[in-house]
């Protein structure tokens, strides 16, 4: 290889390994794969708090973390039909108004950022009782969380008991 030849190769592969040190890595989908662990972090404390509203029966704290807007959606596990913030605060005030001594236990906890968008799954597991009964349920758990000026909130939730 000629000296001239040798030195255009040579800088063509810091040019291409310069670009790719600095650009996000995109996986075969081209979705961005950047880690944002701020991001995730404060996604990781905004469960800590729904976990800590659902064992104190904070109804006022669950609410707040819904996205306050008509393009909020939830599914199940009390119900099968899509709602929306409304019908999701009514519901959960209901619903956490009926028991007591409640337990939420959040199992491998996934934090995927996207921008402004957050997607969290785990595995609830969960005791409390109601009329008198202890119940013991598991099951997985999807939250969209939505970056906004007051924090992250939660856009959608899809909830699934696992069949007993």
């Amino acid at each position: 290889m000629t000296k001239k030849l040798a030195l255009l190769v040579a800088a063509c592969i810091t040019l291409v390994v310069s670009v790719a040190c600095t650009a996000e890595i995109q996986d075969e989908q081209g979705v961005t794969n950047s880690s944002a662990p701020e991001a995730q972090a404060e996604i990781r404390a905004v469960i800590q708090s729904i976990k800590r509203d659902i064992e104190s029966a904070n109804i006022e704290g669950l609410q707040a973390i819904h996205l306050d807007s008509d393009k909020f959606t939830k599914f199940g596990p009390r119900s099968f039909d899509r709602q929306d913030v409304t019908s999701t605060n009514e519901s959960e005030a209901i619903f956490f108004s009926s028991i007591s001594d409640a337990k939420y236990e959040v199992r491998g906890l996934k934090i995927d950022v996207f921008g402004d968008v957050g997607i969290a799954t785990y595995y609830p597991e969960v005791s409390f009782v109601r009329n008198g009964k202890v119940v013991e349920v598991s099951g997985r758990q999807t939250l969209v969380f939505l970056k906004t000026d007051s924090g992250w909130k939660l856009a959608h939730e899809h909830g699934t008991i696992r069949n007993q």
